[in-house]
């Protein structure tokens, strides 16, 4: 009996045994190096250096594989997530090394293994462990959005225009406008929760082993609020990828914004689909720390209003305190992307609160009953977020108590002190209320290059079956 076409036919289970055992996330320099030494010793695998970052760091990719179709693999888009540079990492072995594997798919692919080289400098701090929330927290690193690989593509819509790529994200430009990928995989990761999903377009057949892949690794899915609140759900922790299009509605019926004054440019997608209106893009969002609650679904004696609304309050709370303590500090803090994003996200993150309980208030499905899932997430998850800009907040801190006079270092000493109590505060109150797990590194590339693996043979497959690249209903913007 032959399979459906319908249906996966491989699911790749035995990449588990072929995964190293790491203990740690490699270093851009590690990375680097692993990239050159494998480019060395296989002629079918291409090192390229792509330019240079905003600090000068060389910027490169790797190619393997000579298939008729492209597949553009991009690690790293946000600093702070290199599970998907490890998973790179892996899968370019593999393919290189791995004949049969290689042969069985009709893909060049094109891996950026780390996008934003500056910004994983910064968190190479925690890459060796511990891991642990205040770990992760206090050496954490995320570039300014005007700085993002995934949010300065060139981009033209209804009259808006944007082409102010960063460096890195000009490279990845350079690779879209060469070789014309049709999957797109960019590598996320959330820091605390579950697993969760984004498509550009519905691939229903995939859903099911998308949603039980997680599992077979003890890593629950995310059955919290979604990301953004208005997110649109495709399946169970399965949502469409929102694109530009999206983002300029939602400015759009914003009356108190202009889209000029808010927007910046798109994602990989979004320029991709200028050459290749089926390009899919697939991204799979997996954290380091959960806590079983998060796929709970016994309901409580509360509705989603209400715990959302608590959620908020809770996160204005420490934010007021927050920008207390930065107004006191301001003058004194260096004028670097750490320090602008660190003051920057909390008046963002005021907005998005507002924004959050507005939509709360107006929406019909907040009122049925809120899970533990949702509780915990909003009570303690997106506190956890906070608290990484919070933790950038202090690292710019010190930087400027190590060159500033007498009066800037008592007052930056002060302003410390008051934010460790609440930091200290705030990952007590956690670590009381959650049982929290650190998930291995081996499990989190594991689920990353099967979930790409099955996606990329399922579209071969659907190409095969009708003679083209066209996978079905082509995009759901």
């Amino acid at each position: 009996m032959t399979s459906s076409p319908s249906t996966p036919t491989r699911t790749f289970g035995w990449v588990d045994d072929a995964i190293p055992r790491y203990e740690s996330f490699f270093t851009v320099d590690e990375h680097r190096e692993r990239d050159r030494t494998l480019a060395a010793e296989h002629d079918h695998v291409e090192y390229a250096e792509l330019g240079e970052s905003s600090d000068g760091e060389t910027l490169w990719a790797v190619t393997v594989g000579d298939g008729g179709r492209s597949a553009l693999l991009v690690g790293a888009p946000h600093p702070n997530e290199p599970i998907g540079s490890m998973t790179i990492d892996f899968l370019v072995r593999e393919l290189a090394t791995n004949d049969e594997m290689r042969a069985s798919f009709d893909y060049e692919f094109v891996c950026v293994p780390v996008a934003d080289v500056d910004g994983v400098r910064l968190n190479e701090g925690w890459f060796d462990g511990p891991f642990t929330l205040t770990n992760y927290a206090l050496n954490f690193y995320r570039t300014p959005p005007d700085e993002q690989v995934e949010a300065t593509f060139p981009v033209e819509h209804e009259g808006y225009s944007f082409d102010n790529p960063a460096p890195a994200t000009r490279a990845v430009v350079a690779l879209i406008e060469d070789h014309r990928p049709e999957f797109i995989y960019s590598f996320h990761n959330t820091a605390f929760g579950g697993c969760y999903y984004y498509l550009t377009e519905p691939l229903e057949p995939l859903y099911d082993v998308l949603s039980s892949l997680p599992g077979e690794y003890g890593v629950p899915l995310h059955r919290g609020e979604p990301e953004g609140f208005r997110t649109e759900a495709l399946h169970d922790a399965i949502y469409r990828l929102p694109t530009f299009a999206d983002q300029f509605d939602d400015a759009r019926e914003r009356d108190d914004v202009e889209p000029e004054a808010v927007l910046l440019g798109g994602n990989a997608y979004d320029y991709a689909s200028r050459f290749d209106e089926n390009v899919v893009e697939f991204i799979v969002e997996l954290p380091y720390f959960h806590d079983p609650q998060i796929q709970e679904r016994t309901r409580l004696n509360r509705s989603r209003e209400e715990v959302i609304r608590d959620g908020v309050r809770n996160r204005q709370t420490l934010a007021v305190e927050l920008q207390r303590e930065i107004d006191s500090v301001a003058e004194y803090l260096p004028d670097t992307p750490m320090a602008r994003e660190a003051v920057g996200a909390i008046d963002y993150f005021e907005d998005e609160y507002e924004s959050k309980l507005e939509w709360a208030e107006s929406v019909p499905e907040t009122d049925e009953s809120a899970t533990v899932a949702q509780r915990v997430d909003e009570r303690f998850l997106r506190q956890y977020h906070l608290l990484t800009y919070l933790g950038m907040l202090l690292r710019s801190i010190d930087r400027a108590a190590m060159s500033g006079d007498e009066d800037a270092h008592r007052t930056l000493t002060e302003a410390k002190a008051g934010l460790e109590d609440a930091f200290h505060d705030r990952i007590g109150e956690m670590r009381d209320h959650l049982d929290y797990e650190t998930i291995p590194i081996w499990k989190l590339v594991a689920i990353q290059a099967r979930a790409g693996l099955i996606c990329l043979d399922h579209r071969q497959n659907r190409a095969d079956e009708t003679g083209s690249g066209v996978e079905g209903n082509a995009g759901s913007r």
